[in-house]
């Protein structure tokens, strides 16, 4: 069977497909809902020879696994780069659908890299993770503004601890502010259940895992900020140069050029936001014992700001996490 190129521009709802031959005429376009009754009907129509090219949108890593039994390949577009090659004025999704399908048959497809599943399932609980930690964060944000509309102030500095709740208790604050004080307590003990039940799972998964391993060589780099790094990255040698994997993390500044004129404006925010979180966190605790490192966080520091300066520190700690991994090399710490 010939080979054919289908691109599919993937909805909430629906997805949308066009597939081309060899020469790159249309063979046949059509929808289908994006469920798992008709998007199993649709990958038992795919003929053998067929190369599957989406967008990374969605859930489009559980589309590609129902397609990918029933065709010969499957491919993941570059959405950003796929966006300036792809521009036009009349854009509809037949269109989004034809191009990337062109795309991928002229071999000028820019693609994305697809994680294994046993990584996918890794950075779910990952993900899920920190998305319970942003909640237990609001949660505790919650109670102090619930306590600072009646002008008091808290000494201890974890809101949920022992001696925060004997605080509260002594506070002359009325019945309605204390039951929505005491309920934010209540989620927030069932949230740090959580993310210690996850923490274990967490323990346990990075066991044998070489990459792991090398990250926590880093002083300051705990576990989970280590197979966060670890599951948010993947495989490091699919990035060709340490600049490149800074591009990824989302720590570069943007760049804006024309003629003689260059603007430098905030980092891209681009990359994982775990990942972000994880480089950003452990700065600090780097500079302690890396001199380097520390008069780069002053150096910024003096001429901007704290957030600017850990955000550099991160940057160049990236730099160093790609030549570890690269070479599978412990962290060296300096002795100067």
């Amino acid at each position: 069977m010939s080979n054919t190129y289908v691109g599919i521009d993937v909805h909430k709802k629906l997805c949308v497909y066009t597939e081309l031959d060899p020469s790159g005429n249309v063979l046949r376009r059509g929808k289908f809902g994006n469920n798992i009754s008709e998007v199993s009907d649709f990958a038992s129509r795919i003929g053998s020879g067929t190369h599957i090219v989406v967008e990374p949108v969605l859930n489009y890593e559980w589309l590609l696994d129902q397609i990918e039994p029933y065709s010969k390949s499957v491919h993941v577009a570059a959405p950003y780069k796929v966006r300036i090659i792809a521009e036009s004025k009349s854009k509809t999704d037949k269109y989004d659908s034809r191009v990337l399908a062109d795309l991928l048959r002229t071999n000028y497809l820019p693609e994305s890299w697809l994680p294994p599943r046993d990584l996918r399932s890794l950075r779910m609980i990952i993900r899920q993770r920190y998305h319970f930690v942003k909640m237990l964060v609001s949660l505790k944000n919650r109670v102090r503004h619930l306590l600072f509309l009646y002008g008091a102030d808290l000494k201890a500095s974890d809101v949920s601890s022992a001696s925060a709740r004997r605080e509260i208790s002594r506070l002359l604050l009325p019945d309605v502010s204390l039951m929505s004080v005491y309920q934010c307590l209540e989620e927030i003990d069932r949230l740090k259940e959580t993310i210690g039940g996850l923490n274990e799972y967490l323990e346990a998964a990075s066991e044998g895992i070489e990459a792991v391993s090398l990250l926590r060589t880093i002083h300051g780099m705990g576990l989970i900020w280590s197979i966060t790094i670890y599951a948010e990255v993947g495989d490091i040698s699919r990035f060709r140069s340490a600049k490149a994997f800074s591009s990824y993390t989302g720590l570069v500044p943007t760049v804006r050029s024309s003629g003689e004129s260059v603007y430098r404006g905030g980092i891209t925010h681009l990359g994982s936001k775990p990942l972000w979180h994880a480089l950003v966190e452990v700065s600090l605790h780097v500079c302690r014992k890396s001199p380097s490192l520390n008069r780069l966080y002053n150096r910024v520091l003096y001429r901007s700001n704290v957030q600017k300066a850990r955000v550099a520190v991160a940057r160049k700690l990236s730099v160093i996490i790609y030549h570890m991994l690269k070479n599978s090399e412990p962290y060296r710490a300096e002795t100067v």
